[in-house]
């Protein structure tokens, strides 16, 4: 692994609080979370993000161990040395980057507001691609459940992202022209149209 996933390889013997990780380590977790993966998908590319999606961890300052403070852009570099090392598919790439860096978003689901909701299924370009997007809620939840003790836990962000997606995905774009809008101001009275959307969907309980 040292020669082939050096980036892999880095995160065993990283420490993470355990409170949230009985685990403590990044490696065990890592694999861990793997196994969630192949259990909850057989699409590799899910399995490859899981996978890769806490790779900036072996980059964390060690002063502030255990914490790790930024993680999930730092992991980006990362990815991409991996991806162009082994040359692997532009899907696998994308959705790696996308889950290192927003699967944290999707954790605390239920605590966002509804702008920095809407900007996650912006940047995620779940309106374009939606399937994309539910892969990506699939390695959070795959990621939630790989530490010790939680691999059978309720993951409520999964199902309520995907609701979310759903209602905002509902707004009737062409009444919206009919009505006389376009250009910028059709694309300001969307977000808004989506932001009352994401505002009256009810948020599940997290047990």
């Amino acid at each position: 692994m040292k020669v082939l996933f050096p980036e892999i390889d880095a995160l065993f013997g990283v420490p993470q609080p355990e409170k949230y990780h009985p685990e403590i380590d990044c490696g065990v977790h890592t694999l861990m979370v793997l196994e969630q993966a192949a259990k909850l998908s057989k699409n590799t590319a899910i399995r490859f993000a899981s996978l890769t999606h806490d790779l900036g961890k072996a980059l964390s300052d060690p002063a502030n161990l255990p914490h790790h403070y930024g993680h999930e852009k730092a992991g980006l570099k990362q990815i991409k040395a991996l991806c162009n090392r082994f040359r692997f598919p532009n899907n696998f790439k994308e959705l790696a980057l996308l889950v290192s860096e927003y699967h944290t978003h999707i954790h605390k689901a239920l605590e966002l507001k509804p702008q920095t909701t809407l900007n996650v299924l912006k940047q995620c370009d779940a309106f374009r691609r939606p399937e994309r997007f539910e892969a990506i809620l699939e390695c959070a939840k795959a990621d939630s459940r790989g530490r010790t003790g939680y691999e059978m836990i309720h993951y409520p962000q999964a199902d309520y992202f995907s609701e979310l997606l759903k209602n905002t995905q509902a707004i009737d774009v062409k009444q919206l022209v009919k009505q006389g809008f376009k250009g910028k101001e059709l694309g300001e009275k969307i977000d808004l149209e989506r932001l009352d959307a994401i505002k009256n969907t009810p948020k599940p309980s997290l047990t």
